[in-house]
């Protein structure tokens, strides 16, 4: 019985790698199987199988089978829709490598797929579709002529150690290769260890600050040799940490993010920071990385692929990502708040200002027109008339006179005015002797006892 079940998952895996190259000479395929090792000796396996929504035919024909196998064999399977193309992803994780082999043979989908530790944490990964590929590419197919139309078929391994050999694409970080189905002559072939390689960052972090400045940070996990960080520290990063490690740059100017990150050879090679008619950028092919992506902008993104956002802070899960990350944005000077804020409070000065100014103007000119301040008029108030005062009764060997009178006192605001001098014949009798019925000018009365009575 296990005989022949092993035979009808053999012919499954030849049958659906021959369908998806019959949908390829379309360019109407994407076909991938990715593994990602981890450093704890466990492998995350995942598959997908779509095709183009443009053939306008069954979506499911070749694919029912197969996704039965996956489903059989405990993996979790989830409708896969994106850019116009239609299937399934499947996806089984934490499978110990040694039994990865046995684990894929039971989908039927990775005939000839083969797994071995040749030494202490050192292992070798064979998978044999030439004879399958072969045909297809002596047909013109290859990876330019599907990507024209989206599509792939391809085979991508990401391992946390050192690649030792390989016959595919490595990148420059060396952390993952590439195998595209129709340039590969023999088996793919890659050899690799679990420890010795370069430790990527688990987490990467970009604020981007309102000065078009940036500050990013890279955060490692279980980190063993130290020596790695050299480099960076060369390169003006701030390391902190020793287990776990961060690695940062504060007031990065946004012109030299790209370079900065592209630079580190820390899995950025893809990492791509542009700015045009004041609208920045971002985008990074890192789908798959084992590597969680956040960029805090100042202000609401334009466009955003992020799988979450919040206030700003847009979040990607790389190692969920089947397109590349993208995000849109503009660097607003002052929120619209505090914009209208200033307007209405620059409105009220303004209006204050111009107010102020009217008045001193109409004050000015009234100033003006009125003349010179004229002084007040003295007013003359004119003395009071000498009473006489009644006649005191005197020695009789003086005549009878006037008591003198004390002058009258000055008015406020009125100068004492001098009154004129008396006609002396007024106290003669005619003939310039003096009349003895009337008192002379300038005489003193006697002294009597009446008088040093009354003083």
């Amino acid at each position: 019985m296990e005989q022949k079940r092993i035979s009808t998952v053999r012919k499954l895996s030849v049958f659906v790698l021959v369908f998806a190259i019959v949908f390829a000479l379309a360019g109407c395929v994407r076909y991938e199987a990715r593994s990602r090792v981890n450093a704890d000796g466990t492998v995350d396996f995942s598959f997908v199988y779509a095709m183009s929504t443009d053939l306008g035919s069954d979506l499911s024909t070749g694919t029912k089978d197969a996704q039965k196998a996956f489903a059989d064999a405990g993996w979790d399977l989830e409708e896969y829709k994106e850019d116009k193309y239609s299937g399934f992803r499947a996806v089984k994780k934490h499978i110990p490598l040694e039994d990865l082999e046995k684990e894929l043979n039971k989908t039927g989908s990775f005939n000839g797929f083969s797994l071995r530790e040749v030494d202490d944490g050192e292992y070798v990964l064979e998978w044999d579709v030439s004879s399958l590929t072969s045909d297809a590419s002596s047909q013109g197919l290859s990876k330019d002529y599907l990507s024209q139309y989206g599509g792939y078929m391809r085979f991508v391994l990401e391992v946390p150690g050192e690649v030792i050999e390989t016959n595919g694409s490595a990148s420059k970080d060396g952390s993952s290769i590439e195998w595209n189905f129709f340039e590969i002559n023999d088996s793919i072939y890659a050899k690799f260890s679990l420890s010795g390689g370069v430790v990527l960052p688990s987490a990467a972090t970009i604020a981007v600050n309102k000065d078009k400045t940036a500050d990013v940070s890279l955060d490692f996990e279980d980190v063993e040799d130290m020596e790695q960080f050299d480099d960076l520290e060369e390169m003006g990063w701030d390391i902190s940490g020793d287990s776990d490690v961060t690695a940062s740059q504060e007031g990065v100017d946004l012109e030299d993010l790209e370079d900065l990150l592209v630079t580190t050879e820390l899995g950025f090679d893809d990492f791509t920071f542009s700015e045009k008619d004041g609208i920045y950028t971002l985008e990074w092919d890192a789908s798959g990385k084992a590597m969680n992506l956040t960029v805090e902008l100042p202000n609401e993104a334009e466009e955003e692929n992020a799988d979450s956002s919040d206030d700003n802070v847009l979040e990607w899960d790389l190692s969920e990502m089947e397109e590349p990350v993208s995000a849109q944005f503009k660097i607003k000077k002052a929120g619209f708040p505090i914009l209208l804020v200033a307007i209405i409070g620059g409105s009220i000065l303004v209006a204050g200002i111009v107010i102020l100014v009217i008045v001193l103007i109409v004050r000015k000119k009234k100033n003006k027109g009125d003349g010179p301040k004229k002084p007040s008029p003295v007013v003359e108030v004119p003395a009071a008339p000498i009473q006489p005062s009644p006649i005191a009764p005197q020695s009789p060997a003086f005549p009878q006179q006037y008591a003198p009178q004390a002058p009258a006192a000055p008015q406020v605001n009125a100068p004492y005015v001098p009154q004129p001098p008396v006609n002396p014949t007024a106290y003669t009798s005619g003939s310039g002797l003096p009349n003895p019925g009337l008192p002379q000018i300038g005489s003193v009365p006697p002294q009597g006892p009446d008088n040093n009575a009354q003083n």
